[in-house]
């Protein structure tokens, strides 16, 4: 059963070994996809943080049970989703991520301070744009919600839905279906 709650869950933070983290990350970014997205799946939105030409500021979303699955995910993988740096220490960077996604899953920390500081720590890695649910992208009020939703609007070229706020329930698989092309 999901809940719209985020819940106080225990985030267990792995040894880093960053080969052996990129391919499980590759493994796992095909069952975290849109496809495989349900109703009450709660889910975010990070982009690599690399310059442009060099495939950089590429966006995906992914997708997740629960807070406590998406939250492990984080831990896990959030900074072996985009190479960083060779000169910055990514054990470091790892470690700080994953300490700050277990006190946002402890609570301890609001989400939108932790997604200022997961990017801020990892700089030049991947950058966390958004989390929640599909419902809060449609209805909500946070910056990356309303661009989102603007982007979408505007790419359906409907001049008379041009002051739309939120997307409508008949709306709802053309949206899904936009996400799916976002950021890429």
């Amino acid at each position: 059963m999901n809940s719209k709650k985020q819940g106080n869950t225990e985030i267990v933070i792995r040894d880093f070994n960053e080969e052996e983290l990129s391919l499980k990350a590759s493994e796992e970014i095909n069952s975290k996809n849109l496809e495989t997205y349900q109703d009450g799946h709660v889910g975010f939105f990070s982009r690599s943080d690399a310059c442009g030409a060099i495939g950089g500021g590429m966006g995906i979303f992914f997708w997740f049970k629960n807070y406590n699955e998406l939250y492990q995910f984080l831990a896990d993988y959030f900074v072996v989703l985009a190479p960083g740096p060779a000169d910055q220490d990514h054990k470091k960077v790892f470690n700080d991520v994953a300490g700050i996604i277990k006190d946002l899953a402890a609570q301890k920390i609001q989400k939108e301070d932790a997604i200022a500081k997961v990017n801020k720590t990892a700089r030049n890695f991947s950058q966390l744009e958004w989390i929640g649910f599909l419902e809060d992208l449609e209805t909500g009020n946070s910056p990356f919600a309303v661009a989102l939703r603007k982007s979408f609007i505007e790419d359906r070229k409907d001049e008379k839905d041009s002051e739309k706020r939120v997307i409508l329930r008949s709306e709802r698989d053309e949206f899904i279906e936009y996400l799916g092309t976002f950021g890429i």
